[in-house]
């Protein structure tokens, strides 16, 4: 019978490689929308860059990382304390997409740092560190299209 924790550790799992795939899918359907220059290409890098972080976690998820056991999380997470979502992400006009997009990221960064400190196993930590670092990028990189293309006066 696998443990609470392996139980935990998996449903975290899963709740982060959902949130990848939403998010691959938001940053592609926002690309689709005509923007300045170079827009579009960021847009669509960064859901390469979320399908890279779904195949990492995918991986863990189906045992290609080899978890020692009790390698899990030490304390359950609150999964909805994560999650950032309006009524309707098709109505969001430029700006709301950007505030919208830095909040996910926010929440990601947020998910996957508190993942990494209540991992036990070192090179997973590791793992869930480097994401919380690449979303943390990724947030940046949004609130710079804002100063560029919302307040470019700032």
């Amino acid at each position: 019978m696998p443990s609470k924790t392996k139980n935990e550790f998996d449903e975290a799992l899963k709740f982060a490689i959902d949130n990848e795939q939403k998010a691959v899918e938001f940053y592609t359907k926002l690309a689709a929308r005509p923007h300045q220059p170079g827009v579009k290409e960021m847009l669509l890098q960064l859901a390469e860059e979320e399908k890279g972080h779904k195949a990492k976690l995918e991986r863990v998820r189906s045992g290609e990382k080899l978890l020692k056991p009790g390698a899990g999380l030490t304390r359950k997470l609150d999964l909805e304390d994560y999650v950032t979502a309006p009524e309707s992400e098709d109505d969001l006009d430029f700006q709301d997409a950007l505030l919208l997009a830095m909040k996910k990221e926010k929440a990601a960064f947020s998910f996957y740092m508190d993942v990494a400190g209540n991992m036990r196993d070192p090179s997973l930590k590791e793992l869930f560190l480097s994401l919380a670092s690449e979303e943390a990028t990724h947030k940046l990189r949004f609130e710079l299209e804002y100063d560029r293309q919302i307040q470019p006066d700032n």
